[in-house]
């Protein structure tokens, strides 16, 4: 072969190793940037929620026939609507994400009427035989030491709600049992986010916000039975001394019966035993995601979390007295006190669910699911009046609630 071509033959050998072993040594580089990516997502849910709580005591509002026709015992929520709204950036393997779910307000009411009258004091014994009371024992602690002679209350007569042996065409008391709940909570949480992963560990703050108000009502026509010296009602001083109560509007003249009052009407009077908690709760939640099914771009996915939080707890349980004069133009009368107290306590919640994500096109997707959310170390309205003894409150925090839906709504990405 000629030298000339020999010659070109090894030139262009050389060139090609060179130029492979140059692309090599860029393809192996370990300081050759991966491309970047970022996701944000974005949607907003509808909640349907109900809710279950451990009442401790179903109550004794009152002591008689119709003890067990007005309380806590029957208390049972129906499914109520909320709405959670949530934002989310992925980018380079991590997920920052914002949720805030209003549950909304669980509410349970019943009403009736009592099936005979209410006596305020030693009336048992007297006009009000066989009838309903009111006692030490019951949330009406001021109205009975007002009415009762033994506690230093009014010693000139029986005081109570009619009908009784000596007004039995008055109409029977009537009562009101409601109990109202709210939950809402905020979440910050960082996940780990790999396309490729079929899980997902993450960490979170969680705020969870509990309001909650139970209580009952009575209403009915007072009436005051004479037995030594009449006043023609139960008057303000023993009220304000021997009942500890306030005086809070109205005018100061206690509350009066058909002689009392110029009208010559009865007050229409108005017992009320209210309590009221608020649970602030801010704590780290640990999180957990399994993908469970993947199928054509529809996902099914597994959430558990948990956490421990400090709940800073607030209650109080009051009583509110209304006399009204039924004529037109009669004054009112409103007596009450309030007892308070607030604790700072560890509580735990905890979270399971199922959480659906179906893709409708490039950027929309429709997501469902089912969860459940509980909650222990918490302070439940209803609780709060077995907290009162001898007129000292202590605000319980040892109860719990188990809330639990669906969930439906649309997520864009982009």
């Amino acid at each position: 072969m000629p030298r000339k071509s020999w010659f070109t033959l090894l030139l262009a050998s050389v060139v090609s190793l060179s130029a492979g072993g140059a692309a090599s040594g860029q393809d192996d580089s370990l300081y050759v940037p991966a491309e970047s990516w970022s996701v944000f997502t974005a949607g907003v849910e509808y909640l349907g929620t109900t809710r279950d709580a451990k009442i401790q005591n179903p109550g004794a509002f009152i002591v008689g026939p119709d003890a067990n026709l007005a309380n806590f015992g029957a208390a049972d929520f129906d499914y109520q609507s909320g709405v959670r709204a949530f934002l989310g950036l992925s980018s380079e393997g991590v997920k920052l994400e914002g949720i805030f779910s209003d549950y909304g307000v669980w509410n349970y009411n019943n009403s009736g009427n009592l099936t005979d009258g209410l006596a305020f004091d030693e009336g048992l014994g007297g006009p009000w035989t066989g009838a309903n009371s009111i006692d030490l024992t019951t949330p009406f602690i001021g109205l009975h030491s007002a009415a009762a002679a033994g506690l230093g209350g009014d010693a000139d007569e029986s005081e109570g709600l009619g009908p009784n042996t000596t007004f039995p065409g008055d109409g029977l008391p009537s009562y009101e049992v409601f109990y109202r709940s709210r939950l809402q909570t905020f979440e910050l949480n960082l996940l780990s986010e790999d396309p490729t992963a079929h899980f997902q560990f993450g960490i979170g703050y969680r705020n969870l916000q509990l309001d909650e108000t139970a209580g009952v009502a009575y209403s009915g026509t007072f009436r005051a039975e004479d037995f030594v010296a009449p006043n023609n009602g139960l008057s303000h001083i023993a009220l304000t001394t021997a009942g500890g109560l306030s005086f809070l509007g109205g005018t100061a003249n206690g509350f009066e019966d058909e002689v009392g009052n110029a009208s010559g009407l009865a007050d229409t009077l108005t017992l009320l035993s209210e309590a009221k908690t608020s649970n602030d709760l801010n704590g780290i939640q640990g999180i957990f995601r399994e993908e469970i099914m993947y199928w054509r771009g529809w996902t099914i996915d597994g959430i558990v979390k948990a956490g421990v939080y400090h709940n800073q707890a607030t209650g109080s349980v009051s009583e509110r007295h209304s006399g009204v004069d039924p004529a037109l133009g009669g004054d009112t009368s409103i007596y009450g006190r309030t007892l308070t107290d607030s604790q700072s306590t560890l509580a735990f919640v905890g979270g399971l669910g199922l959480q659906s994500n179906l893709p409708l096109s490039n950027h929309w997707s429709f997501v469902t699911g089912y969860e459940g959310i509980f909650v222990h170390g918490v302070a439940i309205a209803p609780n709060q009046y077995d907290a009162v003894n001898s007129g000292v409150y202590n605000i319980d925090t040892h109860g719990r609630i188990l809330a639990h839906g669906g969930n439906a709504g649309l997520q864009f990405s982009y």
